[in-house]
């Protein structure tokens, strides 16, 4: 579970232990947090090293998957916001290590995913796609130009769309205030348009960062139809 914060911080609790317990306790998920390196204000930590992180999360849980009793085959990532953002780009570019050099066995370890699941998501890098956002500011700190551009082509979800991109739980509140729902519909345009399984669901409201959504009319039931959808697709008895 990879909780949000726009790059330069971590989100609030609710995206991180109450989820992670729900998962763990409701659904017998085994569950890990990753808590990623974030953007400092010297542009320290940018692009690539939050998916560099992303990158060996997946690969250690599988190398440690003996040790946890998890079936290697069966790993998914649910990230929230910028932790969507990265969540998202590390699922649909499997292989693909952002220049990083090999370090150990543990860097040749499949890195891709069953699932991925979605809250309220971060998509676009590309500020001509959807209102711009706080995580391409701070992950794209100090590009420019041709650079950046290029960039935000490369790490915008929407565009990664492709054989290698597993089925994908998404939801999202129609008045988020914070990040775009036209993110969300980027990506479940494309989705749709590569014939990819995918369940989205639109909330008429859904503040930021909520978490479980405990107490929000209409999102809340999202812990619900994420483990009906797992369940549909063979991920839980």
């Amino acid at each position: 579970m990879i909780p949000g914060g726009g790059y330069d911080r971590l989100s609030n609790a609710r995206e991180q232990e109450p989820v992670a317990a729900y998962f763990a306790r409701h659904l017998r998920i085994t569950t890990f947090v990753l808590s990623y390196r974030l953007v400092q204000a010297d542009g320290t930590y940018r692009f690539p090293v939050p998916l560099w992180d992303g990158r060996r999360a997946v690969r250690l849980v599988r190398a440690l998957a003996p040790h946890y009793s998890i079936d290697p085959r069966r790993i998914g990532i649910f990230g929230f916001s910028a932790g969507g953002h990265l969540a998202s780009v590390i699922a649909f570019r499997p292989g693909d290590d952002f220049g990083l050099s090999r370090r150990d066995a543990t860097d040749d370890v499949d890195d891709g995913v069953a699932v991925l699941g979605l809250g309220y998501p971060v998509i676009t890098m590309d500020a001509g796609d959807a209102p711009a956002s706080a995580s391409a500011r701070h992950l794209l700190s100090g590009y420019r130009g041709a650079e950046r551009a290029a960039l935000e082509r490369r790490l915008s979800a929407q565009n990664l769309v492709g054989p290698h991109t597993p089925p994908v739980f998404l939801f999202d509140g129609l008045d988020d205030q914070r990040v775009s729902p036209e993110n969300s519909r980027l990506l479940a345009r494309s989705l749709q348009a590569a014939g990819v399984p995918a369940a989205v669901y639109w909330f008429d409201h859904g503040p930021h960062g909520a978490g479980l959504a405990t107490g929000v009319p209409g999102e809340s039931a999202w812990p619900d139809l994420f483990q009906q959808w797992l369940r549909e697709r063979g991920f839980l008895p």
